[in-house]
């Protein structure tokens, strides 16, 4: 790759000019039911432009000889409009890679499937499975990053996936338990496949004999997946800058103040070893760093790309992410997480004479606007007079977003983070969720 010859598009007279190109190596496997469906491998090479005049223009190409053409054409079409603010940084030099302990590059096919026929075999253990899917993925980025303030930073990121869908039966019921194992690493992140297949297959056994979830306000504890799914919908979601500039959060001019009870702090941390949503720079070449949105309580910071932050007249917190080359980087979370604190798990439990403990999450939705959210728990039990006693499934959990935060009474001192792809203005980027068990108050109901 000629990058001088790249460089010449900072030559059209922009107010700001980056260049992403990105190298894709990606290979996956599906194993339904012992037998290995899907065996795949693909690369992906392409260039994307960001030209800032008074507008933003962009533009894509999966080839290096017409993007210099292609970004004079968006050129023009930034000097219109109005004039977007953006302050200036300075330039970044810089290369970085991950260093993954088994690169799966290096690693035969064969192996690969092995890992799946592990967990496959683990699944079968259990006389109620009647079906089995395991999914795994690796990918390898190679990425450089240009920009017209002088900015050259290469980078490379190994990430590996396993999911995890077993399917289990009794007396014509049929229930389904999930596990998710990933990282930004080697194989060796999946060297505990088999145990997330056995806590799948038997979080769906559970079901098979759980009761139906009763319905009303109740204390209920929340354990670090459901936790960090609330955290990173509810909360998360709302302070990125975007929405409140757009009026879409309603933490818009909160900042400083109370918002969640003391014992709540957040975080969001890209620089976490071997998380999901790490990565040393963000889409615009800002090094990614760990920040506390919420500290006791209280709101402390926005989630910012150059942009928002210009905006807001606030400090950069280098969230600007972008799925690919072909996509605009836009403010997004990395791995978002609730603090842990010095509750054990049956203090949590001693004065709660009638409530639930939910487990994982299904899904749900999240209106940042109004501030209210459902979430499906994947499994949840009752509590009866201070001890965990009957299962119940299909589980739903719903309020306001602020009253739950205020109403968090009790955080434990455990801490776990599970990974996911959070998906905004149709893109998709890899994050983790979590943090600590929590205590609160809610409304509870059934799903069905």
């Amino acid at each position: 790759m000629d990058v001088e010859k790249l460089k010449k598009i900072f030559d059209i007279p922009a107010r700001f000019i980056d260049i992403s190109v990105q190298r894709v190596e990606s290979n996956s496997i599906v194993l339904k039911d012992g037998i290995a469906r899907e065996a795949s491998s693909g690369e992906i090479f392409g260039v994307g432009v960001r030209v800032l005049d008074k507008t933003w223009g962009f533009v894509s190409s999966n080839s290096l000889e017409d993007i210099y053409a292609l970004a004079e054409r968006v050129y023009r079409i930034a000097r219109n409009g109005e004039k977007i603010e953006f302050a200036g940084r300075g330039f970044v030099e810089d290369k970085v890679k991950t260093a993954p302990k088994i690169n799966p590059f290096d690693v035969d096919v064969e192996e690969k499937k092995e890992i799946l026929h592990q967990a496959e075999r683990a699944a079968q253990g259990y006389k109620e499975v009647v079906s089995s899917s395991f999914a795994y993925s690796d990918s390898k980025i190679n990425s450089l990053y240009l920009n017209s303030e002088g900015s050259s930073i290469e980078a490379e990121y190994t990430r590996v996936a396993l999911f995890s869908s077993v399917f289990v039966k009794k007396n014509g019921n049929v229930q389904v338990g999930f596990e998710r194992l990933g990282s930004v690493a080697g194989l060796e992140a999946l060297q505990n496949a088999a145990d997330a297949a056995k806590a799948a297959s038997e979080r769906a056994v559970r079901l098979l004999d759980a009761g139906e979830a009763p319905s009303g306000n109740f204390k209920v504890i929340l354990d670090p997946k459901l936790a960090g799914v609330f955290i990173h919908e509810a909360l998360g979601h709302a302070v990125e800058a975007d929405h409140v500039i757009q009026g879409e959060s309603i933490l818009e001019g909160r900042l400083g103040q109370q918002i969640a009870s003391e014992a709540v702090s957040v975080y969001d941390d890209p620089t976490i070893k071997n998380s999901f949503g790490f990565y040393f720079y963000d889409s615009e070449g800002t090094r990614g760093k760990k920040k506390v949105i919420v500290k006791n309580g209280m709101l402390q910071t926005y989630l910012h790309s150059r942009e928002t932050s210009s905006r807001l007249r606030q400090e950069n917190t280098g969230n600007a992410r972008a799925q690919a080359f072909n996509h605009q980087p836009i403010v997004r979370m990395s791995n978002t997480y609730l603090g842990p604190k010095d509750f054990e798990f049956e203090e949590m439990l001693d004065d709660i004479r009638y409530g639930v403990y939910l487990k994982g999450s299904k899904g749900g939705e999240v209106d940042t606007v109004r501030g209210v959210f459902q979430f499906s728990a994947e499994e949840g039990f009752l509590i009866e007079n201070g001890e965990i006693t009957k299962p119940i499934k299909d589980v739903a959990l719903s309020g306001k977003t602020l009253e739950i935060l205020k109403n968090i009474d009790a955080v434990r001192s455990d801490f776990g983070l599970h990974i996911g792809f959070c998906g905004k203005a149709s893109q998709l980027v890899p994050v983790s969720d979590g943090g600590a068990t929590i205590r609160t108050f809610a409304t509870v109901g059934g799903t069905k």
